[in-house]
C-alpha cells in the first residue's frame, strides 16, 4: 500500500525525555509530586529532536478525515516518516515551532 501525506499543519519541535525510575522500576518525583523526565541524548551526548505535528494520510481517506498527531524522526522505520521529517526540516510546509 502507498501511503501518501494529504496535508501536514503545526509542526513544533520537541525534546525526548524518559520518567526517571529508580532501581526497582518505580517512577521518581519531584517536590510537587510530578514525574521527573530525562532528556534522551543520542550516542554523542546530544539531546534526541523530533517533529511533533498533525497529518491528514492517504490510507485514512481524503482531506476530510480527522488530523492526527503524527512524530517525525530521521530514523522512522517507514519511509514515509523519513521523507516527512526531511521535508518538514527543509522548510517545505513552513517554520518549525520552538518547544
Amino acid at each position: 500500500m502507498s501511503i501518501n501525506l494529504i496535508a501536514v499543519r503545526n509542526s513544533k519541535w520537541k525534546t525526548l525525555k524518559n520518567i526517571r525510575e529508580d532501581a526497582e522500576g518505580n517512577i521518581v518525583n519531584n517536590e510537587e509530586g510530578n514525574p521527573i523526565l530525562d532528556i534522551i541524548n543520542d550516542e554523542n551526548g546530544n539531546p534526541i529532536k523530533v517533529i511533533e505535528c498533525e497529518c491528514q494520510w492517504s490510507h485514512f481517506g481524503d482531506n476530510t478525515q480527522e488530523w492526527l498527531t503524527f512524530t517525525a524522526t530521521s530514523t522512522d522505520v517507514e519511509q514515509h516518516g523519513k521523507d516527512l521529517y526531511n521535508a518538514l526540516v527543509n522548510g517545505d510546509y513552513g517554520e518549525i515551532e520552538d518547544e
